[in-house]
């Protein structure tokens, strides 16, 4: 039971690094995670908040995973709905909107430039990656986008990161069309509300690396 509380502990704590992560690519104005990037787009159209939308957004996810498996879905995978709950309300509470409960960055200072906007975008990259090592060790259940790239991957027998890299594909692209068509078409790239931008790609690209350097590292310590 102990070793069990410990691991929800460290799997909670990486949920906080990436819902801080998260927030923090958002205030860098360059595009936001690719994971996130639905979530953002509907939070800018409907007006709710970004927190919100991500349990909207992850619930979908785990019902798509069902749609994948089919009979092969198990129910511990439901599982991933009461995690999409709490990781959106931790997205709000470490969030940057007043109008939500802890916003607790709200307060942090804006980048006044694109070279700060590329510091924090390296910043919210570090974090995000931080956390996704972490909240992998306890080795629990998988964020809803990681549990539909597991279930395609499970389904057509493809490596996971390549389904990894598919989904997170899906989800910039749908992310971007919501962008177009309701946020002012190529105005929206410029604008306060953007979504998809070239830290969006970036961010696909380095986030991982990350993780890989950190779980090296790991690796090497625990030799």
């Amino acid at each position: 039971m102990a070793n069990l509380i410990k691991r929800i502990l460290v799997y909670l704590i990486g949920c906080i690094f990436i819902a801080i992560g998260i927030n923090v690519s958002k205030m860098a104005g360059l595009g936001i995670s690719p994971v996130s990037s639905i979530p953002r787009a509907l939070e800018v159209v409907w007006g709710f908040s970004l927190g919100t939308m991500v349990i909207l957004v992850y619930i979908v996810l785990v019902l798509l995973q069902l749609a994948v498996l089919r009979r092969e879905f198990k129910p511990i995978n439901l599982l991933g709905v009461p995690v999409a709950i709490i990781f959106g309300w931790l997205v709000d509470f470490f969030g940057i909107n007043p109008n939500t409960a802890g916003h607790l960055l709200y307060s942090f200072p804006r980048p006044q430039n694109y070279i700060m906007q590329l510091v924090y975008l390296l910043v919210s990259i570090i974090i995000i990656g931080v956390g996704v090592t972490v909240y992998l060790r306890p080795k629990l259940i998988p964020m809803p986008a990681e549990g539909l790239a597991a279930a395609i991957a499970q389904r057509t027998g493809k490596k996971f990161g390549d389904c990894k890299t598919m989904v997170d594909v899906g989800l910039i692209t749908a992310a971007l069309i919501i962008q177009l068509i309701f946020l002012g078409g190529f105005s929206s790239f410029t604008g306060g509300n953007v979504v998809v931008r070239e830290g969006t790609i970036i961010s696909a690209i380095c986030v991982g690396q990350v993780v890989k350097l950190l779980n090296k590292i790991w690796k090497q310590e625990r030799k």
